[in-house]
Order: C-alpha cells, then sequence, then structure tokens
C-alpha cells in the first residue's frame, strides 16, 4: 500500500529551515564543510522535504540508479549522508556498483544500522568513510517498517527489492524498476590538488 502526505516546507542545498524538521546545531557536521582544502558536493535530492508518499512495505533494498556519481568523484569518499524519516525504525545507507557482466550488484560500502533520531530531517557521519569512484549509486536497506519517504516520478529509475539484504553481490534480477525517488542525500568529498 503507498500512503500520499503533503509538507509545506522548502530546502536549500545544504541548509534547512523548517520548524521541527530542522536538525539541531551540530558544530562537528559544520566543520566538515569548510577545508577549503576539500572539494565537498552531494549526489541525491536538494530538498528532502519535497517527498510526499511512503508505503507499507517491509524490509526492502533500494537502489537509486538516477543519482550516479560524476567523473570528477573518482578517487573521493562518501563521509556523511542525511534523510527525512517518517518513522523511528533502523535504516542503512549502503553505496554499490553493477558489477560488469551486469548481473549483479556489488555492495562497495555501508554505514553502520542506524535509528533516526527524531521524525524529519537527520544528519550522520560515517563512521568509516566510503570509497567512492565515477558510476556508483547510492541506496538505502530499510529491514522492518518504512523510514524514508519518496515522490513519485515518470521515468526515475530506482532499484527495489524486498529479498534480504546480500553482500557483497545482490543478483540485479532480484530487484523491480520504481519511479520512486526517496527523500535522501549523501556527502562525497575529495582533496583539491594545489596548484602551482
Amino acid at each position: 500500500m503507498v500512503r500520499h502526505w503533503s509538507k509545506l516546507c522548502v530546502i536549500s542545498a545544504f541548509l534547512v529551515g523548517c520548524g521541527g524538521s530542522e536538525p539541531p546545531k551540530d558544530p562537528q557536521w559544520d566543520a566538515l564543510f569548510t577545508d577549503a582544502r576539500v572539494q565537498v558536493d552531494t549526489v541525491g535530492v536538494r530538498s528532502l522535504t519535497q517527498a510526499d508518499t511512503t508505503s507499507d512495505y517491509q524490509g526492502l533494498v533500494i537502489i537509486d540508479r538516477q543519482f550516479t556519481f560524476p567523473r570528477n568523484a573518482q578517487g573521493g569518499e562518501v563521509f556523511a549522508w542525511e534523510y527525512y524519516a517518517e518513522s523511528l525504525d533502523p535504516i542503512k545507507l549502503i553505496m554499490v556498483q553493477v558489477e560488469e557482466s551486469g548481473e549483479f550488484v556489488e555492495v562497495i560500502g555501508e554505514s553502520q544500522m542506524v535509528v533516526p533520531e527524531r521524525k524529519g530531517i537527520n544528519r550522520h557521519i560515517l563512521r568509516e568513510p566510503i570509497p567512492i569512484q565515477f558510476g556508483c549509486m547510492m541506496g538505502l536497506v530499510q529491514p522492518k517498517n518504512p523510514v524514508v519517504p519518496f515522490r513519485v516520478l515518470t521515468g526515475y529509475k530506482t532499484l527495489i527489492t524486498s529479498r534480504d539484504f546480500e553482500r557483497p553481490f545482490m543478483r540485479r534480477d532480484a530487484f523491480a524498476m520504481y519511479g520512486w525517488r526517496y527523500a535522501m542525500r549523501v556527502f562525497w568529498r575529495k582533496s583539491v590538488e594545489a596548484t602551482p
């Protein structure tokens, strides 16, 4: 079953300004974005509050095929992520790539399992950054109830399966394609090369 809901919030690329959905100030988080020697960018939605739908499906593995990492992310690492939580159930970030034959999805890194601190926007700094390369993708594991809402978009490409999460490989044919864009994004960084 799919449920629709509405939010009247607007979010900028990095800052949130919407009452109860705003995460508390965090100097450790803010410090991640102030080093001039490091290029920081995001992959994922710009507005975490624009999702309007949730589902009752349990135990999903979700891979966003639409938002892939650009060429300049090669040699970088994912160091943090954020998402909009509709429930306080466990969730995990995964980073994947399609294996060369196209038959398997390979898990190249994952966060620890976390429980959102609040309904609304949640942020997490990874204990261990995940190395990334051009073309890899982000995803979610929601082992119990759904946590992150989505927006239905025609032509959007998200792979979803209700099969148990496996590592390091999951069969590509275990996934179905949905036009669901989830309210999440990851932050990646890369050292800026010194110019002479």
